[in-house]
């Protein structure tokens, strides 16, 4: 006797349809898995036999055949033994055939019969409610999970037992909801974070705090130099508070990635606050970047919707940081590898901190490096990388005076231009301009042309730097993206002189050597 269950396999951010069936024959009793799965999914046959069993249904004593369909698909994980464990009582008479049309299924049992929680699950309620599928069926730790999904109806049970019972009784109606389902489970979930009044003062660092704002408002990506302890960390670690609060899709999108890589099993709340990732330079490619056999996200892709910090950029390895490159320009990595390509969602904004030089101290008396190991130091980023740094500022270490007026002033006085206000102010600004409501950082040179509004002179002047400091087209373009997002934070319709020359501020680098 032939049985069908649905489910899906995770690709990438994707959930791939699966159909398990499952056939019953004669010959010696054994069970064969087919099209190609992993070596979690050939274990389960210990699993789903000895759930069977103890949750008091019938073993099969006939030869069995698990066929994982598409075949040339491969498949990972162990949420495929749910499925395989229900159309196996359908095969063997012991579950009615209708009670599966239609169900989606995914869950990992225990050799007691009870359903484990899985990673990805919200990836395939996802898929499940686009194919509209009659219902989602999952372990009772994945089921706050799977409800975040808007219309979705989810079967959730604790053991394979209480599943098949449900099931049962609900052939003559609809199938139990197990939480409140779509804008009510949201709602129940994680608190919004509360918004910031006011950048951080540092002192010292006006500039920095201004480059801060302008990252935070437009989207830019920010290189900070400066010695040891001059607070390149704790401006980065405060961008994060500055950036909008998630919309509905951006948190579900999110959310989606954190549970393919397996950090919120079980968890089932919807991330409302946006990421802040900020890997050790030994990370290897695939952990920055994603990857494995059956490619997982890397520190990039969890960062997607808030904040990627490299500290320490110059010790990571060149081969790693270039291939950053077309991630950050794109918003989307491609993970390629022999038999499967996957994509994973980059819409990051990008904050790196460095050294002047090896040993910290470039410009002092405690310098010990030569030119050329300064040199060799910065060789180990490309040009390619720094050109799609929008923002390059050089910071340095605090006055005495400044520190001691800092601890003797209860507030310190900030530019209202660059205040949190501001930046809310001018994200407005630039979404009802852009199209599609693309960031200053993403508009194409077509895209400024048409909806940037500079002043010809401005244009004019802009040329004459290109030419002065013989920039390249990527780094060319952004000087103008960064001069909109400060017109927006002046609240200035079009893009001035002064706008343009602010903008010339952050591009340290263009000009001077960074331990100069």
């Amino acid at each position: 006797m032939l049985a069908r269950c649905l489910s899906a396999s995770l690709l990438g951010f994707d959930a791939i349809p699966v159909t398990v069936e499952v056939d019953l024959a004669p010959g010696l009793p054994g069970l064969q898995l087919v099209g190609l799965p992993d070596t979690a999914i050939q274990e389960s046959r210990e699993r789903v036999r000895a759930a069977l069993r103890n949750s008091g249904f019938r073993g099969p004593l006939v030869r069995v055949v698990v066929n994982l369909a598409p075949a040339d698909l491969r498949k990972e994980g162990p949420a495929f033994d749910l499925p395989i464990a229900l159309a196996l009582l359908v095969a063997s008479g012991q579950l009615d055939a209708p009670v599966l049309n239609g169900l989606w299924c995914a869950g990992e049992l225990g050799l007691d019969g009870s359903i484990r929680p899985c990673r990805g699950i919200l990836a395939i309620a996802c898929q499940a409610a686009q194919q509209e599928a009659r219902a989602l069926a999952v372990s009772a730790d994945d089921a706050a999970e799977a409800s975040l999904v808007t219309g979705l109806v989810v079967n959730s049970a604790a053991t394979l037992r209480e599943l098949v019972d449900r099931l049962r009784n609900g052939q003559s109606g609809a199938p139990q909801r197990c939480r409140p389902v779509g804008e009510e489970a949201i709602e129940q979930a994680a608190p919004a974070p509360q918004s910031t009044n006011n950048l951080l003062s540092l002192p010292g660092q006006d500039l920095a705090r201004q480059g801060l704002a302008i990252a935070a408002a437009g989207g830019h990506h920010l290189l900070l130099v400066g010695p040891p302890g001059c607070g390149k960390t704790v401006l980065a670690h405060q961008l994060p508070s500055l950036l909008p609060p998630l919309d509905r899709e951006e948190a579900l999108e999110i959310t989606r990635l954190h549970s393919i890589a397996g950090l919120i099993r079980g968890k089932g709340q919807l991330i409302r606050q946006r990421p802040f990732r900020s890997p050790h330079h030994s990370a290897t490619a695939a952990a920055l970047l994603g990857g494995g056999a059956n490619p997982r996200p890397g520190e990039l892709s969890l960062a997607h919707g808030g904040v990627l910090f490299l500290d320490e950029l110059t010790e990571f390895p060149r081969s790693v940081l270039d291939q950053l490159r077309q991630p950050l320009e794109e918003g989307v990595i491609w993970l390629s590898r022999a038999r499967i390509s996957c994509r994973f969602p980059t819409r990051v904004t990008l904050v790196a901190a460095a050294n002047p030089c090896a040993c910290g101290w470039a410009g002092d008396r405690r310098c010990i490096c030569s030119e050329l190991k300064r040199r060799r130091y910065w060789g180990r980023l490309s040009g390619p990388l720094l050109d799609r740094l929008d923002l390059q500022l050089k910071l340095e270490p605090a006055e005495p005076d400044s520190l001691r007026r800092s601890m003797a002033e209860k507030s310190h006085r900030q530019d209202p231009t660059f205040s949190a206000a501001s930046i809310d102010r001018a994200r407005v600004r630039m979404r009802q301009r852009n199209p599609d409501g693309l960031t200053n950082r993403e508009l194409s040179a077509e895209g400024l042309q048409r909806h940037g509004r500079f002043r010809a002179e401005t244009i004019s002047h802009w040329e004459d730097v290109l030419r002065a400091r013989r920039l390249s087209m990527r780094s060319g373009l952004r000087l103008p993206r960064v001069a909109r997002t400060v017109a927006d934070l002046r609240a200035n319709d079009q893009v001035t002189l002064e706008n343009l020359a602010s903008a010339l501020c952050f591009r340290s680098f263009d000009v001077a050597e960074p331990w100069s």
